[in-house]
């Protein structure tokens, strides 16, 4: 194999780990916790119908419009119900000191939401 050909498939490797980790995030009632609210597309993933499905989201928003409902949705619709995951701004969580999800947790959820074509 090429070096080229060798980079690609780390490449495609690490990005398949991140869609795979993204949805454990999303599905951890712990973390992310989106099946709360969002139906999720695949076999298996059920979750509720609150919230809009998230079956083709990536073919309906690009990754920064993603990123930004995920870090904090109140920023695109100020009447959300749903909750900012990478913001502490304007909570009113006791004891609330970070953000719930971390840069590379938004970032791995950002790349499962995107997969959903």
């Amino acid at each position: 194999m090429c070096l080229l050909g060798a980079a690609l498939g780390a490449g495609a490797a690490q990005a398949q780990e991140a869609v795979a980790s993204g949805l454990r995030i999303m599905t951890d009632r712990s973390s992310g916790n989106c099946i709360a609210c969002h139906s999720l597309p695949g076999p298996g993933n059920s979750g509720s119908n609150f919230a809009p499905a998230l079956e083709h989201v990536g073919s309906r928003y690009d990754a920064e419009r993603l990123r930004q409902w995920v870090v904090d949705a109140r920023q695109i619709n100020p009447d959300t119900l749903m909750p900012p995951f990478g913001s502490t701004q304007g909570t009113r969580q006791a004891l609330r000191s970070a953000p719930m999800l971390s840069s590379e947790q938004i970032a791995q959820v950002v790349q499962a939401l995107a997969s959903w074509r």
